[in-house]
């Protein structure tokens, strides 16, 4: 997830010199101290701006199982961490005001750990990778998990199996089903307080009770989502989208094509990459057929458009009491507490498909400590308490992220039922699944799927005509991939 929006679609082409200079003063803005003192400032870097250090290449192999965390070893000690940790990530004015609330919890609880915070602004991940090839990463980093495995595959980030042994980070003190998203070949490269949640559906109750279709629960399908859609669609003459007639340019619709396409495909038994074959199975019955009923929402059904420039965005519409179901992250709903005044809203997971079955995407983020940070013990010990009940429940409470920890997700405090949505065990179901996140994943994504299925969301082509070449290309990219 982020949660937010993706920090690293960028613009135009970069020099490296020019995004670490970028980094470099921005390292500067932002910063959160406590206990005194002045920010310390990034020094430039006279090292080559080369890119990152690759990690020794390692055999093709058999799929290799999450690691089990080693159990604590009473003999084993933290070592003495002390001095300032500088801490990347990237947000807005909203999730920075969050970050400085954990900071300042973890600030009051010692004062040999100094924390500055630089909130990256845009092209996060290049910027990362940018100061870590320079020589002056940051302590500690966030990554999204659509370019973790590819960051640890080129040597940037600091294995840390070990020390979630010898800290007792346990698995089941977490959602089993987020916990092993980012291992990769095995072992640890984050602590586990991923910043993720499960995405849902968010639907408003008043406008599909007064439309007469039936509010979406436990169980609900694919197909009921389509009739609430078609009943809360409406032109400008108020004729319904399956009524002769209907004028689309005139029409305020109910629903919104996902971007989060993936698990319409899982609800119907078909898959993304056949993980153990490593091949591309977009060209499956199952999938052709989910692919191609997210484009009849708007080509046959005419229950949404394709969102683009000049027209609000999916949350906007929702705000405005115009969206009767929408599909969404938990970070929304800070905004629809403070802004729903007049109707009442919740959340539901993911409907049933032809599989008979009920499995939501979940999509995470994570914090990893760069290969070069200064102070790496420091930046343990900060990431620790960010994956605490403390820090994760400061950063469910506030509208962050789902908390991963199950002391801090159960909690009343979180599961507040005196405000919507009630239904917030919506974003913890443990029904989902997670994306093949394979260190191509972002460049056959952006490269060959997105321009492909453009097409398809468009009606230009047909869902079987599309995938075959889609597939191809995919099989030709990740065909002498690491298995892992």
């Amino acid at each position: 997830m982020d949660t937010d929006n993706d920090q690293n679609a960028g613009g135009g082409r970069r020099t490296r010199r020019g995004v670490l200079t970028g980094f470099m003063a921005l390292a500067g803005l932002g910063t959160l101290t406590a206990c005194g003192g002045d920010a310390t400032p990034v020094a430039p870097t006279k090292a080559p701006a080369s890119a990152v250090a690759p990690a020794a290449p390692t055999p093709a192999a058999a799929a290799v199982k999450p690691a089990e965390v080693p159990t604590a070893k009473p003999a084993a000690s933290a070592p003495s961490a002390t001095g300032t940790v500088r801490y990347f990530a990237w947000g807005n004015a909203f999730s920075d005001g969050i970050e400085k609330k954990v900071i300042d919890a973890f600030q009051a609880k010692q004062d040999k750990i100094k924390i500055e915070f630089t909130n990256s602004q845009s092209d996060h991940y290049t910027k990362l990778t940018a100061a870590i090839a320079g020589g002056d990463p940051p302590d500690t980093a966030l990554v999204d998990g659509y370019q973790l495995r590819n960051l640890i595959k080129k040597g940037g980030a600091k294995e840390v199996t070990a020390l979630m042994g010898r800290d007792g980070i346990k698995k089941e003190d977490y959602i089993e089903a987020w916990y092993d998203e980012f291992v990769y070949k095995g072992k640890f490269y984050y602590h586990p307080n991923m910043r993720g949640s499960s995405a849902s559906f968010f639907y408003n109750k008043n406008l599909i009770e007064k439309m007469g279709a039936k509010v979406p629960a436990e169980g609900w399908t694919l197909d009921d989502w389509l009739a609430i859609s078609q009943a809360t669609t409406r032109d400008g003459k108020g004729a319904l989208p399956t009524q002769s007639g209907f004028d689309p340019a005139t029409a305020t619709f109910g629903t919104e094509r996902p971007g989060l396409w993936w698990p319409f495909l899982w609800v119907n038994g078909g898959e993304l990459v056949d993980m153990e074959k490593n091949v591309c199975a977009l060209d499956q019955t199952a999938s052709i057929e989910s692919l191609q009923f997210l484009s009849d929402l708007q080509n046959k059904y005419k229950v949404t458009r394709n969102t683009f420039a000049g027209v609000p965005g999916a949350a906007d519409l929702f705000v405005q009491g115009r969206l009767a179901v929408v599909h969404g992250w938990f970070t929304d709903i800070p905004r629809y507490r403070t802004e729903i005044k007049d109707f009442e809203w919740d959340t539901v997971v993911m409907p049933q498909g032809k599989a008979k079955k009920q499995i939501g995407l979940y999509k995470g983020n994570g914090e990893v400590i760069p290969t070069g940070a200064k102070n790496p013990d420091a930046a343990w010990e900060f990431q620790k308490f960010l994956g605490s009940y403390e820090g994760m429940l400061i950063y469910g409470v506030e509208g962050r992220f789902v908390p991963a920890l199950k002391k801090a997700n159960q909690d009343p405090k979180f599961l507040d039922k005196s405000k919507s949505p009630k239904n917030l065990a919506s974003f913890t179901d443990s029904r989902v699944k997670t994306l093949p996140l394979m260190p191509e994943w972002e460049e056959f994504t952006r490269d060959i799927w997105n321009p492909a299925l453009d097409r398809l969301w468009k009606g230009e082509v047909t869902a079987k005509e599309v995938v075959v070449e889609v597939a191809r290309r995919t099989n030709d990219m990740i065909k002498n991939r690491e298995q892992y």
